[in-house]
């Protein structure tokens, strides 16, 4: 075949994805940049977020920041008609979400509201240094979702008329009126609904949950008993009825919400949980995937009998129910960040690598005890890679960033059980305050913003935007990509380009996507050593936009 024939072959070449990229779903979570910021500071921000791709805004609720007293040792008592109202807390307390939902609306962004400790020290036993993370209670905890749910609800109407904007800022319209606004004749407005949650933020990491092992002490790790499990368990239950009475039993509700490793160790019961036994324990299993029985299931809060293990997927429909599994799969050991193919030594840690161990112990979950819903999927809700610098101890090199994120979203891409891949912030953390230099104190801020602290571009921006990862077999060259910004069902054209280095590009193949999230995977022959590249045309102004360029050898 002629040169021009195969040219013409190549030239329109239909892109057609494996199953999890059809829907994943891009997320990102930059607490910091979204609560305690001015609604225009919002207003700019959340647009920006959209501007770059994101489909879904993460946001930590956090227990403490709402309830009544937070500081107190007794619980207050709440005005009528009571906690699981969102009339009887600080009517202050609420106005940080209420922009995000009112604007988060205005700019079509989704949302996942995050229930999450700390907790009041109202709601944890005794005065110690561990308030908020020990033992929240189950009870107070089922009152607050609800009243999180009750307000967001999308029935709950904007009944505070005091601006939600400094004076000389922007007011947020919420409908016929704008806040702080005159309240016209007719209907009172209401604010959006909020449709996904997900409970609890890692829940086996002990600066969240307490404790996570028995204090029994124990000689050898089989010895251990682990405790976060069964209390996560009893929180999980408290929330699922809490969204529950506040309309939202039908909405996306992942539980989970793991950190990626945890250790096993007698002489340390403070170390975090690694999440697969995290889930396993959750669901009471052992390690062979059968149930605990007899003292050893008594002392996780597990059913002991035949009658009670019967009862078991009755009495916890939160686990059996949820929408999906939520992990943050951040490939990190000890020594530092690895590459998205690493594995921990620790088989039940879960990198981005080892999410099929996860899901395996999931699918099994589901088995032992009989549920015969839709296997639960993954739905990866923070990730990224830090960069050194600013960080000057813990990091990859700014350059890095971007390559290995988009490495790890290849292999989610890959996994038709992976829902979502997220980016855990947009802007970098700056430094804690009041120390210096490289005292570790000062950097357990986190620095894998795509934006430095002061709002310059890093290397990784595009990565993000336009993410591209190959991986070669001989001649023949994998090329996976995408174009996050155009995520919105319509037909993109993309051309695979190489280049020898010398400034030109020459056409491997042309491309129409048509798959909602603006992915390809394709294979191509590779002439040479050089460059590969993803041209994409822009769908809104038609500008044709280049992704990074990949050194093939």
């Amino acid at each position: 075949m002629s040169a021009a024939s195969l040219a013409a072959a190549a030239a329109l070449v239909s892109a057609t994805p494996v199953a999890a990229s059809r829907t994943q779903q891009s997320i990102l979570q930059d607490d910091p940049q979204v609560l305690g910021v001015s609604a225009s500071q919002l207003d700019e921000r959340l647009a920006q977020m959209k501007s770059i791709g994101v489909d879904r805004l993460r946001v930590s609720v956090l227990w403490s920041n709402i309830a009544p007293a937070r500081d107190s040792q007794e619980k207050p008592r709440f005005p009528a008609p009571g906690p699981t109202s969102p009339k009887s807390y600080p009517s202050n307390a609420w106005k940080p979400y209420d922009n995000i939902a009112l604007l988060a609306r205005k700019h079509g962004l989704g949302l996942l509201f995050t229930l999450t400790g700390p907790a009041p020290a109202w709601a944890t036993p005794g005065t110690h240094e561990r308030e908020g993370i020990f033992r929240p209670s189950p009870g107070d905890f089922r009152e607050f979702a609800t009243a999180v749910g009750t307000r967001y609800s999308g029935l709950y109407p904007v009944d505070d008329r005091t601006p939600q904007e400094p004076k000389g800022g922007t007011p947020i319209e919420i409908g016929p009126i704008e806040v702080g606004g005159t309240v016209p004749e007719g209907p009172m407005p209401r604010l959006p609904r909020v449709n996904a949650w997900s409970i609890w933020n890692e829940p086996n990491y002990p600066s969240w949950l307490r404790p996570i092992w028995l204090e029994n002490s124990p000689r050898r790790a089989r010895d251990m008993v682990a405790a976060a499990p069964h209390h996560y368990r009893a929180l999980l239950d408290a929330a699922w009825a809490g969204l529950g009475d506040s309309t939202h039993g039908r909405d996306l509700i992942l539980i989970g919400e793991t950190s990626p490793r945890g250790a096993k160790r007698p002489s340390q019961l403070g170390d975090a949980m690694a999440p697969a036994e995290f889930a396993r324990e959750l669901y009471c299993l052992k390690a062979d995937l059968k149930p605990y029985a007899g003292a050893a299931a008594i002392a996780r809060g597990c059913p002991a009998s035949s009658r009670e293990r019967r009862a078991f997927r009755g009495a916890h429909p939160g686990l059996f129910k949820a929408a999906g599994f939520a992990h943050h799969p951040y490939s990190l050991d000890r020594g530092g960040w690895q590459r998205p193919t690493w594995r921990h030594p620790m088989k039940d840690n879960v990198p981005i690598a080892n999410m099929d161990h996860l899901l395996r112990m999931l699918d099994g979950a589901a088995a032992r005890w009989g549920s015969r819903g839709k296997p639960m999927p993954i739905w990866i809700t923070e990730y990224g890679y830090q960069t050194r610098p600013p960080d000057p101890l813990v990091g990859v090199k700014p350059a890095r960033q971007g390559p290995l994120s988009s490495w790890g979203e290849y292999i989610a891409y890959r996994n038709p059980r992976v829902a979502s891949i997220a980016q855990f912030l947009v802007v970098d953390d700056g430094p804690v305050p009041g120390f210096s230099g490289n005292d570790p104190r000062r950097w357990i801020s986190w620095q894998s913003g795509l934006y430095t602290e002061d709002r310059r571009p890093k290397p990784s921006l595009q990565d993000y935007l336009r993410p591209i990862h190959t991986s070669r077999r001989g001649r023949t060259l994998q090329v996976f990509g995408g174009y996050r910004p155009a995520a919105t069902g319509v037909a993109l054209f993309a051309r695979v380009q190489h280049s020898t280095g010398d400034g030109r590009w020459s056409r491997l193949r042309s491309l129409t996507v048509r798959n909602r999230r603006g992915y390809l995977s394709t294979r191509v022959r590779v002439p040479r050593a050089g460059l590969v590249r993803i041209l994409w045309r822009d769908p809104n102004n038609g500008a044709m936009v280049a992704s990074r360029a990949v050194s093939v050898r």
